[in-house]
């Protein structure tokens, strides 16, 4: 099976590589050790019957002794596999000799393989970059981008962690890394990479589907990595771990079956632009992380891409890079404001435009009045991101929130909307996994014709009743949500 965007892998641990990587890591015992041997089995591959999964990653080589025996102990689980429609991509890291892994990843049929760094122009094979976000190659000429320093989605167990200032629990989240990508490749399918977190007590279910709807929400995929516990009592074919992959495997099924949703668009009042490279990745990422805890809606644009895309329906727009845009986009940046926009700009923005405004002091920018909009430049040339998004917001105002999340302190959303009907769907994680005492509560300005909410949890879609308000706008209350819903809005 050729590799695609429409390729669900999974992270299949197996063989004597696997053996060789990991016997000297904490805590690995024989016992795990002969688990990478049962996953050699073609047998093994019974699990993923029925399931969204069809395209296994396996390691291929990665400069030790071990990689020719990985290599030649993998061929019949290949074989099998391939017969039964599976796609297989080859990990090539660390000193291997890529040249030969290349070469025995051509013989062995491989579809692809996955390797840091540029890919050889020789290479004979498709390849798929496979790097930290920061680091990624958008443009490479590639199907498929793996970033390979994910996290594991959920509300962070460090006993350092508190809430921020905005008295919501931070939660680990890849929301942001995966906006970004979308921005910077768009067309390419996304898969991110995290494995399970070490722990004494056995995951949930539920733990896992929140890993898999994290990335797919956002229009990527999760290479699926389970914990050695899982693998090993899905080898002895234990009911509750059968029961917990049919879980898993629901959810993926779930995002495939709602995969029109990979179409719409992020919507929000404010667009961040930035190059996201450099330095500039993390200012970039940071800000996009923090501001579904402070509940703005934003959409995500490449700085490179600016100067084509479209700034209608937008309240305002962050660009957040400390070196000033070309003359064209800056021309239309200026243009945005003048027509009743707020830009938002960092201090080294030369020559700021337009006569001062009054502001409030305490601000963190200066206020410049622009025809119908505003100029702000940051004050400080480093600013603390969180006041940045903050102050962000107040001049924003909330006075013309589209949507408002209530009930829900753990839980972030975000909105899209259709390209063609200008339908719109909200869609809703549950980072702590566990339901508040009162459901979710939405309040949308623009009543729509219908809205049901669709989630793995239910049976089926369940319509929702508009609530209107007398100020305006409409209450749209919600069932209660352990990981994951979406609301789905139809004019």
């Amino acid at each position: 099976m050729a590799l695609s965007t429409e390729s669900n892998p999974m992270r299949w641990p197996a063989g004597p590589l696997e053996i060789a990587l990991r016997e000297k890591t904490k805590g690995f015992t024989a016992e795990k050790a002969e688990v990478l041997r049962n996953w050699l089995d073609p047998a093994s591959l019974g699990i993923l019957q029925g399931t969204p999964v069809n395209c296994l990653v396996v390691s291929w080589a990665s400069g030790l002794a071990a990689d020719a025996d990985q290599q030649k102990a993998l061929k019949p689980l290949i074989e099998k596999g391939k017969q039964t429609g599976l796609s297989f991509v080859g990990v090539i890291e660390n000193d291997a000799n890529k040249a030969a892994a290349l070469a025995a990843a051509r013989s062995a049929g491989l579809s692809a393989v996955a390797m840091e760094g540029k890919a050889p122009a020789d290479a004979g094979i498709p390849v798929i970059p496979r790097d930290a976000a920061a680091q990624m190659s958008w443009g490479a000429d590639s199907r498929v981008l793996s970033i390979s320093d994910g996290i594991w989605p959920g509300i962070p167990q460090d006993v350092n962690q508190v809430g921020g200032p905005t008295n919501l629990p931070w939660v680990d989240s890849n929301g942001a890394v995966l906006q970004i990508a979308r921005a910077m490749a768009p067309g390419k399918g996304v898969w991110i990479e995290f494995d399970p977190p070490q722990q004494t007590t056995a995951l949930t279910a539920d733990a896992y589907m929140l890993g898999v709807a994290d990335p797919a929400s956002y229009g990527a995929r999760w290479v699926v990595s389970l914990d050695d516990g899982l693998r090993a009592d899905l080898s002895a074919k234990k009911q509750p771990a059968m029961d917990s992959w049919k879980k898993i495997a629901g959810m993926m099924a779930f995002f495939e079956e709602h995969k029109e949703a990979r179409t719409y668009e992020p919507m929000g009042p404010l667009a961040v632009i930035s190059n996201f490279a450099g330095d500039d990745w993390q200012r970039g990422e940071e800000a996009i992380n923090l501001l579904p805890r402070i509940r703005q809606l934003y959409q995500v644009i490449a700085r490179s891409r600016a100067e084509g895309a479209s700034f209608e329906g937008l309240q305002a727009i962050y660009y957040i890079d400390p070196e000033a845009p070309g003359a064209a986009l800056r021309e239309k940046l200026i243009a945005f404001a003048k027509g009743g926009g707020i830009l938002f700009v960092p201090s080294k923005w030369p020559n700021p435009e337009g006569p001062p405004a009054t502001a409030e002091a305490y601000l963190l920018f200066n206020l410049h009045t622009l025809g119908k909009g505003r100029l702000a430049v940051c004050k400080e040339e480093q600013p603390d991101t969180y006041d940045s998004v903050a102050d962000i917001q107040n001049i924003i105002s909330h006075r013309n929130d589209q949507i408002r999340l209530y009930n829900a302190p753990s839980m972030n959303f975000f909105y899209q909307a259709s390209p063609q009907a200008g339908n719109g769907m909200i869609q809703l994680l549950n980072y702590s996994r566990r339901p508040a005492s009162d459901g979710p509560l939405f309040y949308v300005k623009k009543q729509h014709r219908l809205a049901r909410l669709v989630s793995p949890e239910l049976a089926s879609a369940v319509e929702l009743q508009w609530n209107p308000q007398e100020a305006g706008g409409s209450e749209l209350p919600l069932p209660k949500i352990s990981v994951y819903g979406a609301v789905e809005l139809e004019n």
